[in-house]
């Protein structure tokens, strides 16, 4: 009874300074990252909420994250909100990217649903949430939110089989610690025989596309010409597109980003991508554009340069133009666990999610807001 009356009581209100402590040591509860609160963890927690959460680029006093409040001033749940800016059929729409949603456990339900309310009732065209799981689903569903299956499905490549099969096993846990590593080195060298006589991942002709390094500048105006093509897509400008990018290139624990343009021996620009290089483990891809007839071209380049940085494996998202390549090229797929949610009160802006002709790479979601 007690703590139904304090809840009754307590407030959402926009995330401040202030806080930082607070929502802190609450995340690092939830999320298990220490045991307690050090002062270099706290600095870190700083300067990451500052950083992404109140300084952001596209940050104004209407796009506050929230914080719930108990009435003795202490704070059970946060949740955080990226503005952005989108284009929806040649004019600019307004979004919300929702990410580091923690309740603590005591009041998870009733905290949870009052948090995501607050943040759905804005004033924003859509909402987006593309890391959720399986509880945060239910709740966004019952709230009128729509979960986006093709969104939500990804793609894995084994560039090493058998070291990735080996990798999935220590993973799971189906092999003792001992014999894993006292089997790495036939792994390895059933992967060169692999690759010698079976030419995978790789097709014995000679490459059609040749890499260089991508710069911001360049990515801007790719993004400008492939938007043209695609019903919804973020807008970025150059400040908030650097800014997303120093940003990937700070999640290192994910390996080294790599940023590759393509072109053909004309120096027509035909694809890119964004990948983390993480030799002996998975790399993540967080964004992939190929033109069309060139989609084969841009995998079997991507799969070739990870496969030289030293990567067992490749993943990402799906990316609707490129399904059928990635089919071809024998990708593995599946759909979630982390889901990719959207909230409108204008349904031609789902249905562009919905027919797989939205702009949305892990770049614009929330892979950039992680704390680590």
């Amino acid at each position: 009874m007690a703590a139904s009356i304090a809840l009754r009581l307590s407030q959402i209100r926009p995330f401040t300074t202030e806080d930082i402590p607070q929502v802190a040591d609450l995340h690092r509860r939830v999320f298990g990252l220490a045991d307690r609160t050090s002062p270099e963890l706290l600095e870190s927690y700083r300067t990451y909420f500052t950083e992404v959460f109140l300084n952001n680029p596209w940050r104004d006093e209407s796009t506050d994250s929230f914080v719930y409040e108990e009435t003795s001033g202490r704070i059970i749940g946060f949740l955080a909100v990226m503005p952005r800016r989108m284009c929806f059929d040649g004019q600019v729409i307004q979004a919300r990217i929702t990410s580091q949603f923690v309740v603590d456990p005591d009041f998870r339900g009733p905290v949870g649903l009052k948090l995501m309310s607050a943040v759905l009732g804005g004033p924003q065209d859509i909402t987006i949430a593309d890391e959720s799981n399986g509880d945060s689903r239910q709740l966004w569903e019952g709230l009128g939110g729509v979960t986006s299956h093709l969104y939500s499905m990804r793609w894995i490549c084994p560039l090493r089989p058998c070291q990735f099969a080996l990798w999935i096993s220590r993973k799971k846990q189906f092999v003792p610690p001992l014999v894993s590593v006292i089997s790495r080195p036939a792994a390895r060298t059933l992967d060169g025989l692999v690759l010698r006589i079976l030419k995978f991942p790789f097709p014995p002709s000679g490459p059609r596309v040749f890499g260089e390094d991508l710069d911001s500048e360049t990515l801007s105006a790719c993004l400008s010409e492939a938007g043209r093509k695609q019903s919804i897509r973020p807008d970025y400008d150059h400040r908030s597109l650097s800014w997303i990018l120093e940003r990937a290139g700070q999640m290192q624990r994910h390996g080294r980003l790599q940023k590759v343009l393509l072109k053909t021996e004309k120096q027509q620009i035909v694809g890119w991508y964004l990948y983390y290089a993480n030799p002996g483990g998975v790399s993540e891809v967080i964004q992939l554009h190929a033109k069309p007839n060139f989609s084969v071209d841009v995998l079997v380049h991507l799969f070739r340069h990870a496969w030289g940085q030293g990567a067992i494996a490749l993943s990402g998202r799906m990316e609707p133009s490129m399904m059928q390549a990635f089919s071809d090229k024998h990708c593995r797929f599946h759909c979630g666990p982390q889901w990719v949610l959207l909230h409108s009160r204008r349904p031609e802006l789902l249905h562009a999610f919905n027919r797989g002709t939205a702009g949305f790479s892990r770049i614009d979601g929330e892979w950039c807001l992680h704390f680590q």
